[in-house]
């Protein structure tokens, strides 16, 4: 049973039995989770709905779990109905533009350097285990920063990180350290999907520009295989961030290994809800009739609350 609970100067109001709907969603690419909620509120004796300042707290709870802790952004307000929107801690790395430039630092460092300048709380920010020598980042968001430094781990590295909030702190650990071990499975708990298979973002050749202008460093990475059923799809880049041949190399070839293959789609639009599973996490997907049971990421999620009945919708993309 969800409970939804306001807090405002130190004082928690429990206002589950005013709620109508709760819907919480949240994507891998904007970090930020939405709390949005329908509520009959209205005054002892009257039809106007009680005033809920922007700023509020506003917790949502699965019994005794937390799912959700943020800041009401925006409330509406009709004759004897309130809605609320609220974004988690996340909301201030996306809010947030600056001019920076990193030098010789990690991208668990860079996150921890921008919550403690913007007074963000943080809570565990795992090492990610890769010296960034330089990073620019001009007129950017905080997330985007992240996001960024992030990207060029990942290519280094080849590891994922899971950036969200909980319990009001950010958090930043490995994607395989966010897995549940979910099932979610036709004619069990998944009610209705869509699957698709496209070319459209397929890579078969990379090509990557580093050194300076005076002393160009080039490298590719090709699919033969992949080139001869349909062609030649290159992804050219000039990289900013200073690297030696054989990095510029390591690089070219992660990427082709992270494009250079058919983009397959799998949309769970009805699952019966599970509250462990949202954006950044990893489950099992078992679809009989498609031949499918394997691990996927899960890169956005919707949650809808009415009464007892809880559904989700998953967006996935296979783990690399």
């Amino acid at each position: 049973m969800i409970r939804v609970m306001l807090v405002d100067n130190g004082k928690t109001t429990d206002v589950t039995t005013l709620v109508e709907t709760v819907e919480w969603s949240g994507s891998s690419q904007k970090a930020v989770r939405k709390l949005s909620a329908s509520l009959l509120f209205a005054k002892e004796g009257g039809a106007s709905p009680s005033m809920v300042p922007n700023g509020t707290g506003i917790m949502l709870h699965d019994g005794e779990e937390e799912l959700f802790r943020g800041i009401v952004f925006n409330a509406e307000y009709k004759p004897g109905k309130l809605s609320l929107t609220a974004y988690d801690q996340l909301i201030y790395l996306s809010n947030n533009k600056d001019s920076y430039v990193f030098k010789s630092m990690k991208a668990s460092a860079i996150l921890s350097k921008l919550c403690t300048d913007f007074s963000i709380p943080a809570g565990t920010i795992e090492d990610s285990d890769y010296v960034i020598p330089y990073l620019v980042c001009d007129e950017e968001t905080l997330f985007d920063m992240v996001k960024k430094a992030l990207a060029i781990t990942y290519r280094q590295k080849g590891i994922r990180y899971s950036l969200y909030s909980r319990e009001g702190k950010v958090q930043l650990v490995p994607y395989k350290k966010n897995s549940r071990n979910w099932v979610i499975e036709t004619g069990i708990n998944l009610i209705d999907y869509s699957y698709g298979e496209s070319i459209e973002e397929t890579v078969t050749k990379v090509k990557l520009q580093g050194g300076e202008e005076k002393q160009t460093i080039i490298a590719t990475a090709e699919n033969k295989s992949l080139q001869k059923q349909f062609g030649v799809l290159q992804h050219y880049e000039k990289v900013k961030e200073k690297q030696n041949r054989a990095q510029l190399q390591e690089a070219a070839d992660l990427l082709l290994a992270e494009k250079g293959k058919v983009k397959k789609s799998l949309k769970l639009d009805e699952v019966i809800g599970i509250s462990e599973v949202i954006a950044g996490t990893a489950i099992v997907v078992k679809v009989p009739e498609l031949g499918i049971e394997q691990t996927y990421a899960v890169e956005e999620d919707n949650h809808q609350f009415n009464g007892r009945y809880h559904k989700m919708s998953l967006t996935l993309t296979e783990m690399t």
